[in-house]
């Protein structure tokens, strides 16, 4: 989250949404990250008042690393047929979704929880999904579970 926003940094109440947690735990994070020297703590921009968690140059390089983790996982998943990556795939993002639902894990800007996001509008079965922003179709291999144009879709829509 810290890494994604470097300019101006993240409040705690952000910190506490993103973790799925409370504002008290977020707090113990942050305190234990700033020990580290891994996070400071700086006046906001944009309100003296407020607080913003922003990494340091240490911590930068230690997000790096760990937004790294998931490349070691794509040589195996490369091992897959296509139709078993698909299927692999599909049934990570419906875990996923279920664990967030059941508040296990924060929630994550997935294509199946976006405003944008239309599912099986084609009959195509390698692309049978569209994106309204980008007004495109697109197949089960191209859902992505991190994507920086997310709008969480209206609790009315789903």
């Amino acid at each position: 989250m810290l890494r994604l926003r470097p300019d101006g940094g993240v409040r705690l109440s952000e910190v506490a949404k993103g973790l799925a947690s409370s504002s008290a735990t977020a707090s113990d994070a942050v305190s234990a990250l700033v020990k580290k020297g891994l996070v400071s703590r700086e006046q906001a921009a944009d309100d003296r008042r407020a607080i913003a968690i922003r990494l340091t140059s240490q911590g930068q390089k230690q997000a790096e690393q760990a937004a790294s983790w998931p490349d070691f996982l794509l040589s195996a998943v490369e091992e897959l047929s296509q139709e078993e990556q698909t299927v692999f795939f599909r049934a990570l993002t419906k875990m996923i979704r279920k664990l967030q639902e059941q508040g296990k894990i924060s929630p994550s800007r997935m294509c199946v929880t976006c405003q944008y996001f239309r599912a099986h509008v084609y009959d195509d079965p390698d692309r049978p999904h569209h994106c309204d922003l980008v007004n495109a179709p697109f197949g089960d291999r191209d859902l992505r579970l991190d994507c920086l144009e997310h709008q969480e879709r209206i609790s009315a829509q789903t």
